[in-house]
This record gives C-alpha cells, sequence and structure tokens, in this order.
C-alpha cells in the first residue's frame, strides 16, 4: 500500500568536518549545523550569531540579517494593517469624501510600506551567507593547523 510516508525523502546526513557550518536540510526545512548542534535559520532569532560567535566580521553579518529580517516583518505587518484599515474604511456611499481620502491615504501607506518591506527582505539573505562564508573561511581545514 502506498503512504503518506513514501512522498518525502529523509536523511540523517551531519557534517563531519569539525567547526565549520553547513546548511542541511531537516524535519522539511533548511538549518544550519555546526559540531553535530543545529541551529536555525530565522532572521527572528539569534542562532545565527550564535553560531557564527568568535568571528567578528561574520557576527556583524550575523546580526545585520537578524535586524533586516525582524525589520521587514514591521513593514510587512505595518503595510498588511494599513490594506485592511484602507479596505475597512473605504465606501461607495456619497457624502463620505473624508472617509475615502482616509482610505485612499491608507492605501498609499501600505505601498509604502510593503515596497520598504520587499526592498529589507530582499537584502537580508545576502547577509546570511556572508556570516556563513566568513565563518567558515576562517575555520582552519583539518590539515591546516
Amino acid at each position: 500500500m502506498f503512504t503518506m510516508t513514501s512522498f518525502g525523502c529523509a536523511s540523517s546526513y551531519t557534517p563531519r568536518e569539525p567547526g565549520r557550518i553547513s546548511i542541511v536540510q531537516a524535519t522539511g526545512r533548511p538549518v544550519l549545523v555546526k559540531d553535530g548542534r543545529t541551529f536555525g535559520m530565522s532572521g527572528l532569532s539569534d542562532d545565527l550569531a550564535e553560531a557564527v560567535a568568535g568571528n567578528s566580521a561574520a557576527e556583524d553579518h550575523a546580526r545585520t540579517f537578524a535586524h533586516r529580517s525582524r525589520t521587514a516583518l514591521v513593514l510587512y505587518s505595518l503595510g498588511v494593517a494599513c490594506l485592511v484599515g484602507a479596505i475597512a474604511t473605504h465606501t461607495n456611499e456619497p457624502g463620505h469624501g473624508v472617509r475615502n481620502e482616509v482610505a485612499a491615504g491608507s492605501l498609499i501607506g501600505s505601498l509604502g510600506f510593503l515596497t520598504g518591506f520587499l526592498a529589507v527582505f530582499s537584502t537580508a539573505p545576502g547577509h546570511l551567507y556572508d556570516a556563513i562564508n566568513i565563518y567558515n573561511d576562517g575555520v582552519p581545514r583539518g590539515g591546516d593547523r
């Protein structure tokens, strides 16, 4: 019988090179693995900064990734809130000109926040990969000691 478990593939692979960070697929999402320890890749946590601790350049990129990810979340939330406000405020009934002007202003604000979100959100992942690469470049390889 064909089961749901056959749709995905599972792996217990864990990188073995000491001190280096690898990105692996675990529980359906990518995670960072360093010395057998798993770190999340979310910009809303400090896992990346913890994984690259000890390399100041990598830590700077990790902090930038976290700041941009958090800023993007705030901008997105504000954009959606303004959009909901614009939809809720707008009316087609006559005599509500001021109400429709508020709705239009809220819609413009929403577009501004969502545009800012896209700009900030699209620049965050580069800092994630920079932090990992800079950290890994600073770790001596097994035979390079």
